[in-house]
């Protein structure tokens, strides 16, 4: 099957889910609602997407799920409303394939993913003969998380939130910080009888893909007043980006999960 073959069927499938879900009142498309035969062929028609785009280093790590949706939404060219109803199907089928040993969670870069509390310098692991200069650690400490060297993101969240500083300042606001609080945001923003409660995330490339917290994350979906600042080229050239917490709690994704095992028992076989 062409390439063009193959996005033609998935969007023939994935608009099959949307009218069934429509047909039981449902607002969500799980992959349940599928047919088994429908839901293998879904299967298929992923791993080969992955497989096809998926930028390798060695088979360990070749399959890579990446960005599915941004396909899905430029194939069946949907807003977030339908984005949104198609976040379980996502979730299914790459659960799915991961069970299968078909796909891993990885960096969007498709760098494996090593995750472990800072505590002190991080080396930053990188493969023998990779050009990319991308981390492969998720440093987390007191400030939140974030891909790379530890020192170096705190830099870039300082700087971050300067500009975002700045940029309420200019524009007529009283900024505070109470990122120590641990309250879920950086900044609070008040102004006459406004306030705005700022999460404020700042990254080295142009791209705007940022880590949350799961206090974070609480806040964005709770939260009315709360809002996220991205700050890309943070030391290099600043550019600021607001996002609603609608957008931000759609486009969440979990990567990792933290397991403390302290308080279960050990198991020997």
């Amino acid at each position: 099957m062409s390439s063009h073959d193959s996005n033609g069927r998935l969007v023939d499938l994935i608009r099959a889910g949307l009218s069934r879900a429509d047909e039981l009142g449902r607002a969500r498309v799980p992959l349940k609602l599928y047919r088994p035969e429908d839901q293998e062929e879904l299967l298929t028609l992923l791993h080969a997407y992955l497989w096809d785009t998926a930028a390798p280093y060695n088979d360990e790590w070749h399959r890579s799920p990446g960005n599915i949706m941004t396909l899905w939404a430029e194939l069946l060219e949907i807003g977030k409303e339908t984005r949104e109803r198609l976040i379980p199907l996502r979730t299914d089928l790459v659960k799915a394939l991961t069970e299968r040993g078909l796909g891993y969670r990885t960096h969007p870069r498709s760098v494996p993913v090593l995750v472990r509390e800072y505590s002190g310098p991080i080396e930053t692991p990188v493969h023998p003969g990779d050009p990319r200069e991308t981390s492969s650690t998720i440093a987390v400490g007191a400030w939140g998380a974030g891909y790379g060297d530890a020192a170096t993101n705190r830099i870039v969240e300082l700087a971050a939130e300067a500009v975002v500083q700045h940029h309420y300042e200019a524009a007529g606001w009283t900024v505070t910080r109470v990122a120590h609080l641990r309250c879920g945001w950086d900044l609070t923003a008040t102004r006459d009888s406004e306030e705005r409660h700022l999460e404020v995330k700042g990254v080295s490339s142009s791209m705007p893909s940022i880590l949350l917290t799961r206090n974070e994350l609480r806040s964005a979906e709770t939260d009315p007043d709360w809002l996220l600042a991205v700050v890309t080229n943070a030391l290099t050239d600043p550019t600021l980006l607001e996002f609603d917490r609608e957008s931000v709690t759609a486009a969440a994704d979990p990567a990792v999960y933290r397991v403390n095992l302290a308080q279960w028992p050990q198991r020997w076989t």
